[in-house]
């Protein structure tokens, strides 16, 4: 589905508990940049104060922690996740974290994370997240060994042949059963809504191509609100805009959904 102006209040809740999706703002207005990473000050701007973030990731953060289901002792695999601040909620939480991201040396679009800034963050946060600052397919991920994988924002940042070997490993990695949570920006400057095929931060993913081409079964997304499939209108979902939530930094609504692989 497409993510609604209208967040739900449980989200607002969890969004006020863990400072997203952009730090706690009394902090992060009062403290200097520079000083963020400090024992004391990481803790008082929070987990996501490292990354820049769009006003949509509002809803995406506590929908895809809902949309998880994770449980203590969870595996939990992050596709480009930067240091945007979810792995170490999910850390928290007592599940098992790796974020694989080759940072700035991704193809396409990617945002600085390393080994040292990882490190740091889980010094101060108590956390063991465990970077794999590569590409997924020389990450070394052992086959069948997660329980969850998940990306926010970030497959539309990749380009087409990268997409297809990122979903070829998640699903050798993922156990039977295992569960793939998704948000996939929707560029409203792009084709279907423009003529133009790119911007700046990448393209429109077709997701029909993308459930295709995964081989997993999707079981929460709505086909009229993801884009690729026949359901979908352009000019439909353009009258609809004052429904959805809207990105203020980029002109991007945000489609969400979960894909599970088979059993056996």
């Amino acid at each position: 589905m497409l993510a609604r102006l209208d967040i739900n209040p449980s989200y607002r809740r969890w969004n006020d508990r863990w400072g997203a999706p952009s730090g706690f703002s009394r902090w992060t207005n009062r403290l200097p940049r520079e000083y963020w990473t400090g024992p004391i000050a990481a803790n008082l701007v929070g987990c996501f104060a490292f990354q820049e973030n769009n006003c949509t990731r509002s809803f995406e953060y506590p929908w895809a922690f809902e949309a998880l289901k994770i449980f203590p002792g969870a595996r939990v695999l992050e596709i480009g996740g930067g240091l945007s601040g979810l792995q170490f909620v999910l850390d928290r939480h007592g599940c098992e974290v790796i974020n694989v991201d080759p940072g700035v040396a991704a193809r396409g679009v990617g945002w600085p994370v390393d080994q040292d800034s990882i490190g740091t963050l889980n010094r101060r946060f108590g956390t063991r997240v465990h970077l794999k600052n590569c590409f997924i397919e020389t990450a070394g991920l052992e086959d069948a060994f997660f329980d969850r994988a998940v990306s926010v924002s970030a497959i539309e940042h990749i380009p087409e042949d990268d997409i297809l070997t990122i979903l070829s490993h998640i699903r050798r990695v993922l156990k039977p059963g295992g569960l793939l949570v998704l948000t996939v920006d929707l560029f409203l400057d792009l084709q279907p809504f423009t003529c133009v095929e790119e911007n700046r931060f990448g393209q429109n993913v077709s997701i029909r191509w993308l459930v295709e081409n995964s081989g997993l079964e999707m079981i929460a997304g709505c086909p009229e609100e993801l884009f690729g499939f026949e359901a979908f209108d352009a000019t439909r979902t353009l009258k609809r805009l004052p429904e959805f939530l809207i990105g203020a930094k980029w002109p991007a609504l945000v489609q969400t959904l979960v894909l599970r692989k088979a059993e056996g």
